[in-house]
């Protein structure tokens, strides 16, 4: 009878601990009613019924791209303006970001079936550099370019050719 006696209170104290511990991490919950989880509902692995923030959130990296917005220029003029935008996508900041600018245009030359010249901004060697654009933020670019000196320019177009960050 001693040896059952025994038993029991030690078979109650092991039940306790199991009921105590519960699920206490990641979307379970604890003793006290939290659940664990991620909190921030920017994150990819945003959990709506967390109420304390474990410090699992993620998210998806920086994505940062170019737009042309606008052009601007008038025939037999020697300057054009170029629009543009570079927007981060991304769910974090891209730092360090570059950039390069492809231009074609023609210039008014006289001579019937002249063909397109292509050149890069800054230069075909070397980039722009802007700095950092948060996560979901964007800038906004405007920029002249001096062409066809002496002529004027016929027909003019330009893209966002290259982006880079870290």
């Amino acid at each position: 009878m001693k040896r059952l006696l025994l038993i029991l209170p030690l078979l109650f104290w092991l039940g306790c601990e199991d009921e105590k511990d519960g699920n206490t991490s990641n979307g379970g919950t604890g003793g006290t009613g939290a659940v664990y989880g991620c909190t921030d509902p920017d994150a990819t692995n945003y959990n709506s019924e967390a109420t304390v923030d474990d410090g699992s959130c993620e998210y998806s990296p920086a994505n940062v791209i170019g737009q042309e917005t606008g052009v601007s220029y008038s025939q037999g003029s020697e300057s054009a303006s170029m629009s543009y935008r570079l927007s981060n996508t991304g769910g974090t900041t891209a730092y360090n970001v570059q950039y390069r600018l492809r231009i074609q245009y023609k210039c008014i030359t006289g001579f019937a079936g002249q063909g397109w010249t292509y050149d890069f901004l800054p230069n075909s060697s070397s980039l722009y550099t802007y700095g950092d654009i948060p996560a979901g933020q964007y800038v906004d670019f405007t920029d002249n370019v001096g062409l066809c000196s002496g002529l004027g320019i016929e027909q003019f177009t330009f893209e966002v050719y290259q982006v880079i960050w870290d």
